[in-house]
């Protein structure tokens, strides 16, 4: 073994291998495989599995749908390559910035530069929340074509967060139709009150797979304030794509 590596790491992440090359193994199915001891096969599934990379289905263990944003090439440059991109915008504005990409029905956060005000958003990597909810998922779900977003509406379950969440598909629909034509987003107060979000898409060779979003109180993030913060975020969107190509 290398002096750089660590064992209970390295023993972690073959198991991640190992249930990503087949459809599902038990725990004694693993200790064979890896030649692990029961008490650390144990302990490392179990950490896996609360940190939603891996999923139990009666006695056995699957990979979760989280680790696809990583294996995806698309993916794996979004998150290299945003980063002074949301760093740039996060400064120029104060506000904390990120970015997302659809994961079934849900969006998940995979990028965070938190703003510097003592009052702002806090958002972690690992967050997900129902597309329909955020800013993040509804120019998502905009810039799909009209089969995937009809297939995604079939999964969807249209949670009601606040009282304004959009909890009617048709409402849904020409809500969506209208942030096409603009080009962004809002979330106004639609997740949780007293917080408002603005987002843009993401393209990778002209289809959207993620957006960057700008988040904060709504009383210092007002309306008014929407079509100069829409401008930044597609600024930054379209750099971040232009990137990618």
């Amino acid at each position: 073994m290398s002096q750089y590596e660590v064992a209970t790491l390295k023993k972690g992440l073959l198991i991640l291998d190992a249930l990503r090359q087949t459809e599902a193994l038990t725990l004694s199915e693993i200790i064979e495989q890896l030649n692990l001891n029961k008490s650390t096969a144990f302990r490392l599934v179990a950490t896996l599995e609360a940190m939603g990379y891996v999923k139990k289905e009666g006695k056995s263990y699957r990979a979760s749908h989280k680790l696809s944003i990583y294996s995806a090439p698309e993916s794996v440059k979004v998150n290299w390559l945003t980063a002074a991109p949301l760093h740039q915008l996060s400064a120029e504005l104060g506000e904390t910035v990120y970015v997302g990409t659809l994961i079934g029905t849900d969006v998940l956060t995979t990028q965070v530069v938190d703003g510097n005000h003592a009052i702002r958003s806090h958002s972690e990597i690992g967050d997900r929340a129902a597309a329909h909810l955020s800013a993040l998922g509804k120019v998502i779900l905009a810039f799909l074509n009209d089969h995937e977003r009809e297939s995604l509406f079939r999964q969807l379950t249209l949670v009601r967060k606040t009282e304004k969440t959009f909890a009617d598909f048709h409402l849904l629909r020409a809500h969506l139709a209208v942030i096409h034509d603009q080009g962004y987003s809002v979330d106004d107060e639609e997740t949780e009150i007293g917080l408002r979000c603005v987002a843009a898409p993401i393209f990778y060779h002209g289809r959207v797979i993620a957006a960057v979003a700008l988040s904060g109180p709504a009383s210092r993030l007002v309306k008014k304030k929407d079509k100069l913060l829409s401008k930044k975020l597609m600024a930054c969107s379209k750099q971040i794509s232009k990137l990618l190509d």
